[in-house]
């Protein structure tokens, strides 16, 4: 069976992994876009807010405080203050921003989309190819000490807590284990296989369909 030209690549990827050097290595190969980081940048701007703050929540569920908070908002009918709540960023706008953000960068593509469940947004697009990058926590934990610094041990425990958060992100909005493998067309463990093998594979796919420039 014949498959279309592929011109949308989603990368998924636990912390430490290496999805950012992988998209932008890809994309250089390619000379196709990333949308990565910049995702914060537009959600800020799309909300009017500071990146910080966007940063601070990106890809995380609502937490316990914020799920407070929003019930704090909504004022019991017997209540004599008025609260306007309208410009208010409630838990769930990051998220639902960075979703639209996606959708409308990819209605120009070819471009290459990092995490942010954007494997269940295009699940059923043609033309799309389904990456995710996994390691042993012990591999990841020194990919993150050698990019950051610290102690292995910290950047383990980083790992965990940012990989629990996204799995969290990604059943919440999207309804769908954030490690399910059936959704993926390539996965690579970058503990065994290094960035530039992973890169080189997938752009060896994408060129072999006939990947949009």
């Amino acid at each position: 069976m014949s498959q279309p030209p592929v011109d949308l690549v989603t990368v998924s990827r636990e912390y430490g992994a290496g999805g950012s050097a992988f998209a932008k290595q890809l994309g250089e190969r390619l000379g196709w876009p990333v949308l990565n980081y910049e995702i914060i940048v537009l959600v800020a701007e799309r909300l009017n807010l500071q990146e910080g703050v966007v940063r601070r929540r990106d890809e995380q569920p609502p937490g316990w405080l914020d799920r407070i908070a929003s019930t704090l908002l909504i004022s019991p009918p017997e209540s004599p203050m008025l609260m306007e709540t309208s410009g208010v960023l409630t838990p769930d706008s990051i998220a639902m921003a960075a979703h639209a953000v996606i959708v409308e960068t990819a209605k120009s593509p070819p471009v290459i989309i990092v995490g942010h469940g954007a494997q269940y947004i295009f699940r059923d697009r043609p033309g799309t190819i389904q990456v995710r990058l996994t390691g042993t926590i012990e591999s990841r934990a020194q990919r993150i000490v050698a990019r950051d610094g610290g102690t292995e041990a910290d950047a383990a425990a980083s790992a965990r807590r940012i990989d629990a958060q996204r799995q969290s992100y990604v059943q919440r909005y999207y309804h769908h284990m954030w490690t399910d493998p059936a959704i993926f067309d390539a996965q690579f463990n970058t503990g065994r296989v290094t960035i530039d093998e992973a890169v080189r594979l997938v752009a060896a796919l994408i060129e072999s369909r006939g990947a949009r420039k």
